[in-house]
């Protein structure tokens, strides 16, 4: 497995940003109503929709955030270089 610099926990990043498309999925679903099997029961919180936007914009934030950090554990472990980080970002 390559890099490791950050004890590959920049992959929490990916699961928190998931927990927040699961919130905005299941948004309008009211806990009375919730669907899924009984332990894995689904609801929403019923915000409203410019909180579901920001929420969003979030979640793609983080996705982006894990991928330069993963970019960059690669970069300094050895397994890509400093000049394929600063392509993939477009650093100049």
């Amino acid at each position: 497995m390559s890099g490791g610099h950050f004890d590959y926990k920049e992959s929490y990043l990916t699961y928190i940003a998931e927990q927040l498309e699961q919130d905005i999925k299941y948004n309008n679903i009211h806990y009375d109503e919730a669907v899924g099997k009984e332990y894995e029961k689904r609801y929403g919180y019923q915000l409203e929709p410019k909180t579901i936007a920001f929420l969003q914009k979030v979640a793609d934030q983080l996705y982006y955030l894990h991928d330069i950090l993963r970019e960059y554990d690669h970069s300094v472990s050895g397994d890509s270089s400093e000049d394929s980080f600063q392509e993939r970002f477009n650093i100049k």
